[in-house]
């Protein structure tokens, strides 16, 4: 049964700690310019929701802050290292400590989950045991309420399923930030309302950062501790979801008419 509304609670307390440090942000491709000096900051155990209609930037966003595209200017720091200055292996081992869910979910088709949730601990953790990762991979499981699926391939679950996995695979090597691409697209609302619980959830249990895009104002209502509008660019407009819904800018407001 689905829950009411009131009964999601609020993600953990922030801190003042600066995780996440964007000033300045640049990328384009030839002629076209998508960020044009975008800044941004998430604080220890906040929710970051960058909010943007399709091919705004958002995408091209978060792979700058993980180091899969390279910006054309600005500053990007992540738990106080500055991701353009950090060389490959640098920049692998600051990987693992930050959790990126595709929007697709990224499972591999010819491996199990179980196969799925090990890859990254056997890639990055090469000094674990074996009776370890089977615990971990047993906890991410139940952590998503899954534990029946794995032995199963990707294949055979629905996509909420699909997207637990991913989530629980992101996870599993306990991130100090998550970044959240799309997480509930292509969803039904009732599923995607428990992806998003699932998230806040997990969240409070081990304490991670995150940074959320999307178009779905929904995850915003339901997770977000701030909103920023990514418009022409640049960070148009933030504030918390009520400011933001009782904003007159007409930008925000195309967003938050719709509702």
């Amino acid at each position: 049964m689905e829950k009411p509304e009131h009964s999601i609670e609020q993600p953990v307390a922030i801190g003042d700690e600066v995780v996440v440090h964007i000033r300045g942000l640049q990328k384009a491709f030839g002629k076209n310019q998508v960020l044009s000096g975008f800044d941004m900051d998430v604080h220890k155990g906040e929710n970051v929701m960058v909010l943007g209609k399709s091919g705004s930037g958002k995408s091209v966003l978060i792979k700058c802050i993980i180091g899969l595209l390279v910006p054309d200017a600005g500053v990007v720091e992540v738990l106080g290292q500055d991701m353009l200055a950090l060389e490959h292996d640098a920049m692998d081992k600051m990987r693992v400590r930050i959790g990126f869910l595709f929007q697709s979910n990224a499972l591999y088709d010819s491996m199990t989950v179980r196969e799925n949730l090990e890859f990254p601990m056997r890639r990055h953790l090469t000094a674990m045991e074996p009776t370890e990762r089977n615990d971990r991979v047993a906890k991410a499981l139940a952590d998503v309420g899954l534990e029946h699926t794995v032995d199963l391939m990707p294949s055979e679950l629905s996509g909420g399923m699909r997207k637990r996995i991913g989530l629980a695979r992101t996870l599993i090597m306990r991130p100090e930030i998550v970044l959240y691409d799309e997480p509930t697209t292509g969803l039904d609302p009732i599923t995607s309302r428990e992806i998003v619980e699932l998230m806040l959830d997990l969240q409070r249990e081990y304490g991670t950062s995150s940074i959320l895009i999307s178009h779905d104002l929904n995850v915003a209502k339901l997770a977000a501790n701030q909103v920023i509008v990514l418009h022409e660019g640049i960070a148009h407009a933030q504030g918390t979801f009520d400011e933001l819904m009782h904003s007159t800018d007409p930008v925000v407001r195309r967003f938050f008419d719709s509702l």
